[in-house]
């Protein structure tokens, strides 16, 4: 018929292409964008064991940030990875909460862990059954960090001479994220 012009519906397939192509580009950017992020302000780790119970738990895997300590001091309340060495010519690497930092005050008296002359409440706020080296008020000096697990009593931390207090060298970075497995996908406070 004259003067109606025919209509079609269907999706040209150039333009289906050309937003597979852009989807295709969209994810090699965001790829390449992390591999940039990990190999340049970050590393990955595996939580090995409870220490840090519940925040993070044994085989979960974190992203932590070596950037920012470059910039900034540590602070109490971080969670760091740091390494310690264990042998001569060996290290073992650990995952802690900081709760003391340079000039601080740290004692463990009747199962509770004074910071400052103040009460630290723990995570689970339970009594302390071994107060390691820490029985008597210690003073810690520069660049000398106190570190203890979430999991108090299942930890081996800065109470104990095998790890003892952390300098900022010894730290790693602070971790950022838990990234698996899929179900446990979140951000560190």
């Amino acid at each position: 018929m004259a003067g109606y012009d025919s209509y079609s519906f269907a999706p040209d397939e150039s333009i289906i292409f050309d937003k597979i192509i852009k989807y295709i580009v969209d994810v090699v950017v965001v790829i390449c964008l992390g591999l940039f992020v990990v190999t340049y302000f970050g590393v990955d780790e595996k939580v090995v064991g409870n220490s840090m119970s519940p925040t993070l738990l044994n085989d979960q895997r974190i992203f932590v940030d070596t950037f920012t300590y470059k910039l900034v001091e540590p602070e109490k309340e971080d969670i760091v990875v740091f390494n310690k060495a264990v042998n001569e010519g060996a290290f073992g690497t650990y995952v802690k909460r900081i709760v003391a930092t340079p000039g601080d005050t740290v004692q463990i008296k009747n199962g509770k862990l004074y910071i400052n002359d103040k009460i630290y409440n723990t995570v689970d706020d339970v009594k302390i059954v071994n107060a390691g080296n820490i029985s008597t008020k210690m003073t810690l000096d520069v660049d000398e960090y106190f570190v203890i697990g979430d999991n108090i009593n299942n930890s081996e931390d800065s109470r104990f001479s095998t790890i003892g207090t952390v300098s900022k060298e010894e730290i790693v970075g602070k971790v950022w994220f838990i990234f698996a497995p899929f179900k446990n996908i979140n951000f560190v406070d």
